[in-house]
């Protein structure tokens, strides 16, 4: 009788969310054959390429609002060691007529005003190199206003167990159809540094072009990030891209990349893709690396 009524507690007690809120899995498996060359040594890897799985939950709650939360853990694909590699994602909040708000570890407002259009590249090459992506400790608010969407976080963190206090606010306009209008502003109390970012995105049918600049200062230390790129949709199957960008350091030491880029989607959520990069950090350092990929998205 004991462990009948043991069996219908536990069976009741995993049940019980399921009538709280709607839950919903997903992932992404993604493995690269990469081929390097680096200061004339060669070498040949396969490579995890950002995996992750993950929860989403929502409930409507009443009066036009919904509770909702989210983790997302990134994953090694390549061989059997460190299964889950880290929290990416670890969110719960309130979303509603007011807009949305969350506590946790998500994606930065900056992020958020920048760096998902300051980053082309599937695997490697330019991209956002200044400023946060994820954040700790982070309370967020984000809300739209017609064409105009914001966020803004504040990271609170004395333990310093994170990414340090600070805030920061993402903004994007978008003005008309195929053009959208960014920029993100964040600021490190713990690092001292201040960081602001613009971008650019037009489209003109298959064609897209993305302008990017980053500047942070790092207390008596400014560093800047410029990137441009070109993508164009071939088929409704295939998308070429190509970019280049110049990151440069107080010091005046200076990184330029560039990758081009060619991708097919095979349906059913896979698709391969190949991509080559260029990486020259000055004084005869430079990496050729060719990545192959394949990945599956459910």
């Amino acid at each position: 009788m004991n462990k009948k009524l043991i069996a219908v507690a536990v069976a009741g007690i995993v049940a019980a969310p399921a009538a709280y809120a709607d839950i919903s899995a997903y992932g992404r498996i993604q493995n690269v054959i990469v081929l390097k060359d680096s200061g004339g040594t060669e070498s040949q890897d396969v490579s995890n390429g950002f995996s992750r799985f993950g929860f989403k939950g929502s409930g409507d709650i009443g009066n036009g609002m919904n509770a909702f939360a989210r983790y997302e853990f990134g994953t090694n694909t390549d061989n059997a060691a460190d299964g889950v590699t880290n929290t990416r994602i670890a969110t719960v909040g309130l979303s509603g007529p007011f807009g949305s708000v969350s506590i946790g570890q998500q994606w930065s407002a900056y992020y958020q005003g920048v760096g998902t259009h300051a980053s082309p590249n599937i695997f490697s090459g330019p991209g956002q190199k200044l400023g946060p992506t994820r954040t700790g400790n982070t309370i967020q608010y984000s809300n739209s206003f017609g064409p105009i969407s914001m966020v803004l976080d504040a990271r609170v963190d004395d333990a310093n167990d994170g990414n340090g206090n600070g805030f920061g606010l993402g903004a994007t306009l978008r003005p008309m159809d195929g053009v959208t209008i960014s920029g993100g502003y964040d600021t490190n109390d713990n690092s001292n540094k201040d960081t602001m970012g613009v971008s650019a995105v037009a489209g003109f049918g298959a064609l897209k072009f993305t302008v990017s600049h980053e500047q942070q200062d790092e207390g008596m230390m400014e560093h800047s990030n410029t990137l441009v790129a070109v993508g164009a949709s071939v088929t409704d199957q295939i998308y070429l891209s190509a970019a280049i960008s110049e990151t440069e350091m107080d010091d005046g030491s200076m990184t330029d990349r560039a990758n081009i880029s060619a991708a097919y989607n095979i349906g059913g959520g896979l698709r391969t893709w190949v991509e080559f990069a260029n990486t020259d950090e000055g004084g005869g350092m430079e990496t050729d690396q060719v990545a192959i990929g394949l990945r599956m998205d459910f």
